[in-house]
């Protein structure tokens, strides 16, 4: 069994070996989560300390709500943020991957390691008949179960990668890291992935067991209400087809400069403080990894948490399923 550090390095060659060689020039990173989800930060933030330490410059960043499709040199990359949204369960993002995809036939662009889920088997035959006509794409799956659909159901290159998050280096963690307790953390997810723990036995298990989601979905700060407000606007100035290049660059630089930064500093503090840690969340799994505490996960409503568990964690010490 590997010890979590051995884990960790692992993964992160692992990431490293199969897409260096892949990103060989200048790039633009698009579909940023410009939303309260810690998980989804916490990718951005391996996403950007990888590509950090590969000499091309990032041209762009941006969310889907601020991204402008700009003109693009034919050499320039087309990085897709990864996570748990491609198929059909959060399809606003899947909708935004395709409309790049058909706007930069020339373009390689490579989607950054994502679990996929369909709901509509139909769906898949309608995304793979739009992302087959592009001849550079790659799509990255971050568990075993994703890759084998993609590799059944989508003709372009299919990479098995573990997440990115694990690309975040041993300083950010000691950066925000807060004094442990002697207390035990269930955080549950209460989305339309979440599953009905109530007969699982967890809410007797400790006395010193506190139930939370993340801090900063439970509750806004007044900064974050603010920030999300002007994202919603500019939300629905896009679906209406008004872009505003000033607006753009003012909500791209606070997400990039305070808004993340924020949110990494809020879920690594909240998760180092608990001495053990129950889940529905994958990232909440992933965070206690790399901040090296023990954990015990439960899947979320489609299997995605013991997908990722069964291709990239079973030979770890101190992660195991709840049952």
């Amino acid at each position: 069994m590997m010890v979590f550090q051995m884990k960790i390095n692992e993964l992160h060659c692992e990431i490293k070996k199969q897409l260096v060689p892949l990103i060989d020039n200048d790039y633009v990173l698009w579909d940023l989560p410009y939303y309260n989800n810690i998980g989804d930060i916490l990718i951005w933030e391996g996403e950007r300390q990888f590509l950090n330490k590969l000499p091309y410059k990032c041209l762009n960043s941006a969310s889907l709500y601020t991204c402008t499709f700009p003109k693009l040199d034919p050499d320039t990359i087309i990085l897709l943020q990864g996570g748990g949204n491609f198929g059909d369960l959060w399809r606003e993002h899947q909708n935004f991957r395709l409309k790049v995809i058909e706007s930069y036939p020339d373009n390689r662009i490579i989607v950054f390691p994502q679990t996929v889920y369909y709901e509509d088997v139909e769906q898949i035959c309608r995304d793979n008949d739009k992302m087959r006509l592009h001849k550079r794409l790659t799509l990255c799956a971050r568990d075993l179960l994703s890759y084998n659909l993609l590799k059944d159901n989508f003709e372009n290159q299919v990479l098995l990668l573990p997440d990115m998050a694990f690309c975040i280096e041993e300083g950010t963690f000691r950066k925000w890291r807060k004094k442990e307790k002697s207390k035990t953390l269930f955080l549950q997810r209460l989305d339309k992935e979440a599953v009905d723990v109530e007969g699982l036995g967890i809410l007797q298990l400790e006395e010193n067991l506190d139930i939370r989601d993340w801090p900063s979905i439970e509750k806004e700060s007044w900064s974050m209400y603010v920030f999300n407000k002007m994202v919603s606007l500019q939300s629905i100035l896009t679906r209406k087809r008004i872009r505003s290049r000033g607006v753009n660059f003012i909500l791209d630089w606070i997400a990039s400069s305070v808004f993340r930064p924020l949110l990494l500093k809020q879920g690594i503090g909240f998760v180092s403080s608990y001495h053990y840690i129950y889940t529905t969340r994958l990232h909440v799994m992933i965070l206690s990894i790399l901040l090296h505490k023990r954990v015990k996960f439960i899947d979320n409503s489609y299997g995605k948490n013991s997908s990722f568990y069964d291709t990239w964690l079973k030979d770890l010490n101190g992660v195991e399923p709840y049952f």
